[in-house]
Order: C-alpha cells, then structure tokens, then sequence
C-alpha cells in the first residue's frame, strides 16, 4: 500500500514538472538545477547583453529583465540535468518570458482570411512501391538554402519566410543560382488576402508570387514591419508555376517531397522547451497549436533517432545557427495537415526565365 501511494506521488510530481510555468518554480525545483550565486547570474546576464547588443533605455526595465533572466536561467538549468538527446539554453529569448514570446513571435494559425484557391494545391510526391527515398538529405549542404534571416520581434511574418525560403532553394535546384529574395513585398502586397506582419498562411505567399512574380531581398528589403505594397518595385526576377502539398502524417510522402525540395510546414511553437531550444535531437513539446511555421531542408538519423531538419527565422542566434532538428517518429512537435511546396515547370533551356 505505501509503495503505491509512493509511485503514484512520483508520476503526480513528475507531470506537475513538465506542466509548471517558470515563474511558478518552488525551491524544491530549484534544487534539481545546477545551484548558482546572483553574482554569477548578474556576470551570465552581462555577458548575455554584450552577445545580442541588448541596452535597455526604459527606467527599472533592466532589474526586471535580470529578474526574467534568472528565472528562464533556472528552468533552462532545471531541464538540461535531466541528460535528454536535446539542451535548452540563453539564446536570444532569455530575458523574455513565455507570454511575451508568443505575443511577439507568433499567431494563430487557423484565424487568417480564407483562402481564395482558384488551383488548389495537389501532392505530387505520393510514394510507390518501388520507389527510393534517400536515407538523408540535407539541402544546405547542397548549397540550396539561403542565410537564415530574422524576422524580427514586430512582425509575424514567418508564413513569409518559408514561402519565400521554398521558392529561393526551389530556384537554385532548377537553375544553380542561389538568390534572396523579398520577404518584405509579399508581406506589404498580400494585405488583400492575409494580415501582413498580424498573420498569414504559407500558401498566400505562392499565391502571390505565382500571380505577381517576386523581387531580390536587396531591390525590396525586409523592415519588419506592414507597409504600401511598393508599387514602384522593381521588375519580379522569379516566378512560379503554383503549389503543391504534401500530408506530413505521411513520414514516408513528406520525406520524398523533402528529397526533392524543401517543403514549409505550419507547426506550433508556443511551449518553453521550443524558445529555449538550443542544439540536439528535440524530443519536447513544441506547442498546443499551429502558430509559426518553418522550412524543412531535410532529414537523417543519428544515435538519438531519427530527425527532420528545420530552418526557422529567428536569426541564427536560436537553436543550432538558426535550424532545429525535430524527432521524426511519435514526435510531440505536430505539423499541420499538410506541408507546402512551389512548382516550377521548367527545363534547362528555361532556366533563365527566372533569373
């Protein structure tokens, strides 16, 4: 009787750790972490600002950011002894705490206007017996993937991004030029049929750079915030034929669409485990719902298991230089029903039309 009432306490104890906000720590929690002195939190918060170029200007708002700080600093510490294929760590969310993230880095996936598909998108990588998918493939090494950018802490633009970040690797597949392209106009030109920097969905961007074509990063740059579709911009140097989706419940579908070009994928991204993330195989929880989306470059497997690998766009001082890589099998970390990809028709003798 006593060593049920002993086993029982140990699983309630142990949901209540992963369930429990930062702020909510008691010291029981705290003594499970690495034990630290204020004055060597203070010396890792200034080390910290010099990193990321942080200066608050705001009377009292850096004593409450040191306060933010340390507690992140306990949870992160608190998660990182328990030796998971992953680590947690003070990337350039660690003086923000979990509201402010989600109120400035993410949204809603599912309450943007509706859709106005006049093609709706199909699957094109539908596996067969027979085919073969490659073990591991990772795009980046194939120079196809683009600097990981920033989206900013003003601007929820990251349906933008991956749209974007699919047509620029798409672009080199189909041509061998490696171009950056605008981020920034199909935020400010898509207003009509989604909410700019308050929203938007991965397919509005193929929507608008099928119908509109899309200019370089640098004839457009990206401010990080909503404005006046440049009307004046210069003439759009790529193009696209449309879009196609892939389910990504289907390991085996989305791992072909991934052998083929990276695919851009809605996912949530709301949970503490996900803004601390700092390098490994993550195997935690992402988040309750679709709020951020990423750009999937490939996949492989390693001692930890099997992984996808991501690009975000939170500059490279999050996750691994700016990617994370996701546990494939039972992972936590959900997509969307469907993962989205650009379409180019186009042969090598057609190259040019888009460069």
């Amino acid at each position: 009787m006593n060593m049920a009432i002993v086993l029982l306490f140990m699983v309630f104890a142990v949901s209540s750790a992963l369930d429990m906000s930062i702020i909510s720590h008691d010291n029981a929690h705290a003594d499970r972490a690495t034990r630290r002195t204020d004055d060597e939190v203070m010396s890792m918060f200034e080390e910290w600002l010099v990193k990321h170029d942080k200066v608050y200007n705001a009377l009292g708002e850096k004593e409450k950011r040191f306060q933010i700080f340390k507690n992140n600093l306990r949870f992160i510490d608190e998660r990182n002894s328990l030796n998971r294929t992953y680590k947690l760590g003070l990337n350039v969310f660690a003086d923000l705490t979990n509201a402010e993230y989600r109120a400035m880095y993410l949204r809603t996936w599912d309450d943007g206007p509706r859709l106005d598909l006049d093609t709706p998108p199909r699957n094109h990588y539908v596996p067969r017996v027979g085919d073969t998918i490659p073990k591991s493939v990772d795009w980046r090494k194939e120079g196809a993937v683009t600097p990981v950018k920033n989206q900013g802490a003003t601007c929820n633009s990251c349906w933008a991004f991956t749209a974007v970040g699919a047509v620029e690797s798409l672009v080199k597949i189909k041509t061998g030029d490696l171009i950056s392209l605008s981020e920034q106009e199909v935020v400010d030109c898509t207003t009509s049929s989604s909410r700019g920097c308050g929203g938007g969905d991965i397919q509005h961007g193929y929507i608008y750079i099928r119908k509109n074509g899309i200019s370089l990063e640098k004839d457009y740059p990206y401010r990080g915030d909503e404005g006046k579709c440049d009307s004046n911009k210069k003439n759009a140097i790529v193009t696209i034929d449309g879009h196609g989706w892939v389910p990504t419940q289907l390991e085996e579908a989305l791992k072909q669409g991934i052998a083929n070009q990276p695919v851009a994928v809605p996912i949530p991204a709301d949970d503490y485990e996900f803004q601390y993330y700092t390098s490994g195989v993550f195997k935690g929880k992402c988040g309750t719902e679709l709020n951020h989306a990423l750009l999937l470059v490939g996949y492989g497997t390693e001692k930890d298991g099997d992984y996808w690998i991501a690009k975000n766009s939170y500059s490279d001082k999050w996750g691994e230089n700016g990617y994370i890589r996701i546990q494939r099998k039972l992972s936590t970390c959900k997509f969307g029903n469907g993962g989205y990809y650009p379409i180019i028709k186009v042969t090598d003798q057609q190259a040019t039309k888009y460069v």
